[in-house]
């Protein structure tokens, strides 16, 4: 027996599971960090030429008898070195972004504290913002805004705002297509 019923409440349920195939899929993945212009083996030979050169014009400058010019050059070495360690502090930080379902901006700080946003899809907006070749994306959805890539230049925040454009409409397209 044919019940029209029954023909509808299975395709429901065929439609449900081709929503729940498509929700576990992966529509993008980018873990975006600082540029790194300097990698460590760089830092320590830089770290090491300088402190070389701080050494010899010390001692020079503590035979002829000027000893606090010593002092201050010390103070150079080590005010260098904490300008490379903030340097290398301030590159750990990161932005993930994944879609799947929802669109997961998960934001890690130079300290490691994490904040993870939820953002519903469907009414997202791609905002760009640059200034002197560098920017960050204003990713708003539903009257609240994410501010993501702080650290990327203008090329690259144009590029990120392309490749998130490119998997939501990805996304869109399987969602829809039977």
């Amino acid at each position: 027996r044919f019940c029209i019923f029954n023909h509808i409440h299975t395709h429901y349920f065929y439609y449900i599971n081709m929503m729940n195939k498509n929700m576990d899929k992966t529509y993008l993945n980018l873990k975006r960090y600082p540029n790194k212009s300097l990698g460590i083996k760089g830092l320590c030979i830089v770290l090491f030429i300088f402190f070389i050169l701080t050494s010899v014009i010390s001692l020079y400058f503590f035979s002829k008898g000027a000893w606090p010019v010593v002092f201050f050059l010390v103070l150079d070495f080590f005010l260098f070195y904490y300008a490379f360690y903030l340097y290398k502090k301030k590159s750990k930080e990161y932005d993930l972004i994944t879609l799947r379902e929802y669109l997961v901006v998960k934001k890690v700080s130079t300290h490691g504290k994490t904040k993870e946003f939820l953002i519903e899809p469907t009414w997202l907006r791609l905002k760009i913002h640059t200034s002197n070749n560098s920017g960050y994306l204003d990713i708003i959805s539903r009257g609240k805004s994410v501010r993501v890539g702080k650290f990327l230049t203008e090329k690259e925040v144009k590029s990120l705002a392309y490749l998130i454009k490119s998997a939501l409409i990805k996304r869109e397209s399987e969602l829809l297509s039977f």
